[in-house]
């Protein structure tokens, strides 16, 4: 068994070694580290102690990158050979299940850990510039490394219950959801336990329920990776065992064992069609109506609206989940603690919340289509097909992505409901019309977009996480470029926002880039 364990694992690292993506995503995180020491260094000057600022920045941005990853690259361990039908040449091969779960899955977690270590050294340059002690920093990476276990392996079992990538990473996303959002209705939920309202709160139930359920959603409440990277940080915290340590590295080992249990049932599925039906259902199904149908004119738009965006029943789920993600809005900002008779919800603040983590939402949403639109051709080889229609490249890339914004049109509309939900909606419309920070946060998530899209013509994994990485990594350096100049012009009458302004024009030359790239890389592809 450790024959075939070590051969996997050789095989794989030796694939990833010699690959250039993974090199320029390791130099990439170094160069934003190396832009936020340089920061944290001129900030000295008028604040103390920025270690805390610059290693919170880089250990959220490290969890983040992670968390992305795992979408993608922990997903497709077990799923990618069940597509090229080698899985079940291994098992033939003498390997055991475990030697092909270990074979597979710990490359990939080593890969990431080797990444974190790189870092590490530069970390530690944080207690020097104050802040920060040693216990905090260890504190933290063991928090990153936990979950990143907890990743690994939940996206390990993904890509056994899964045929395809593709599923098994839809699968894994849907798990992660669950991981940031279950914390926080438990949170919630405590909230409620302890500023009841209504006659509820004097019932016998209610006071016999209370005290039990107060410990578990307090526990539960601190699972996230997220608020613990955010507790460690703080000033006087030591190491000690976590709830979030605990359930992730307990999660962790859980997935495994439940990958290795349910891959002799799994390990056998023949190879499926040559294209997924992804969320759409059949015709003759309980949910028939929300069938594909006959094709319209434009067939590539329907066909991408139906087999990448996911349809009609996808439209529903997303309208579900904005409503949802409102109601937890309003849920969070319920002034639970003020006596009953004098709370009053303020739903300005409820909308304001709820634009904060909507337009990331709808941002990654967006990532995850475009980074989708031509894998299926590319996997399948039938690209060269594809081109050989008496379309151009340019009609052809549009009318795929014609498809693909369909599917968007929920978050579009949430986007715009929340926005004039807010009083004086058309006033305010026109004052951010003016700001030149508008316009560039838009251009940049313009340019995540254009680049999902760039590298999925380049990379079989990691396409969103790069273009995340990239995005991010520009907006934190033209962020702290801003801020230092508005040290320097605080004197003056100038904005230093104002040379966002001039950011705009670069970001969007970037995006007609992309364009370009992707017209003159799919014949490319096509002649492979």
């Amino acid at each position: 068994m450790l024959r075939g364990i070590f051969a996997l694992f050789f095989r794989s690292l030796r694939g990833d070694t010699r690959s250039v993506w993974v090199h320029l995503s390791w130099l990439f995180l170094l160069v934003v580290i190396y832009v936020a020491l340089w920061f944290a260094q001129e900030q000295s000057v008028y604040f103390g102690a920025p270690g805390r600022e610059f290693f919170r920045s880089v250990i959220y941005l490290n969890a983040i990158f992670v968390t992305l990853l795992g979408i993608s690259y922990f997903s497709s361990a077990i799923s990618e050979e069940k597509e090229e039908d080698t899985l079940g040449l291994m098992t033939m091969a003498g390997i055991s299940p475990l030697g092909i779960l270990l074979g597979k899955s710990t490359t990939r977690l080593f890969q990431i850990f080797l990444l974190l270590a790189i870092q590490y050294p530069f970390t530690l340059l944080a207690i020097t510039l104050g802040g920060l002690m040693p216990d905090q920093i260890y504190s933290a990476y063991a928090a990153l490394l936990a979950y990143t276990m907890l990743l690994a392996n939940a996206g390990l079992l993904c890509s056994v219950l899964s045929r395809r990538s593709r599923d098994a990473s839809g699968l894994t996303a849907l798990l992660l959801i669950g991981y940031i959002f279950i914390p926080l209705f438990a949170l919630v939920g405590l909230q409620v336990l302890l500023y009841p309202a209504g006659p509820i709160a004097n019932s016998p139930f209610w006071i016999s329920v209370a005290p039990t359920l107060k410990p578990i959603l307090a526990w539960i409440s601190k699972t996230s990776v997220f608020g613990q990277l955010y507790a460690v940080t703080e000033t006087g915290y030591q190491f000690e065992w976590t709830p979030q340590l605990i359930s992730n590295l307990s999660g962790g080992l859980f997935f495994f064992l439940m990958s290795w249990w349910l891959f002799k049932y799994v390990s056998h599925e023949p190879a499926t069609e040559a294209t997924t039906r992804a969320m759409v259902p059949k015709k003759t199904g309980r949910l028939g109506l929300l069938s594909a149908g006959r094709a319209w004119n434009l067939s590539l738009t329907w066909k991408d609206f139906h087999f990448i965006a996911g349809g009609w029943l996808s439209i529903l789920i997303r309208c579900g989940l904005y409503l949802g993600l409102y109601g937890l809005a309003v849920a969070a900002s319920f002034p639970w603690e003020q006596p009953r008779e004098s709370r009053q919800i303020r739903w300005q603040d409820v909308t304001y919340g709820y634009q904060i983590f909507v337009i990331p939402l709808f941002g990654i949403d967006c990532m995850l289509c475009a980074s989708r639109v031509f894998q299926e051709e590319i996997r399948h080889q039938t690209l060269a097909s594809l081109l050989m229609l008496p379309r151009t490249v340019t009609h052809l890339v549009y009318t795929k992505l014609a498809g693909c914004l369909i599917g968007l049109i929920p978050g579009m509309i949430a986007l715009f409901v929340g926005f004039f939900l807010l009083p004086g909606s058309i006033k305010n419309l026109a004052e951010v019309m003016k700001e030149p920070f508008a316009w560039w946060y838009v251009a940049n998530l313009l340019l995540a977009v254009h680049l999902s899209v760039v590298f999925s013509l380049y990379m079989r994994w990691g396409a969103i996480a790069m273009a995340f990485a990239l995005t991010v990594g520009s907006m934190m350096i033209s962020g702290m470029v801003i801020q230092l100049l508005q040290f320097q012009f605080r004197a003056g009458g100038m904005r230093p926002d104002s040379f966002l302004g001039f950011l705009v024009i670069p970001l969007l030359l970037a995006c007609a880039c992309c364009h370009l790239v992707v017209l003159l890389r799919l014949p490319a592809l096509g002649e492979k």
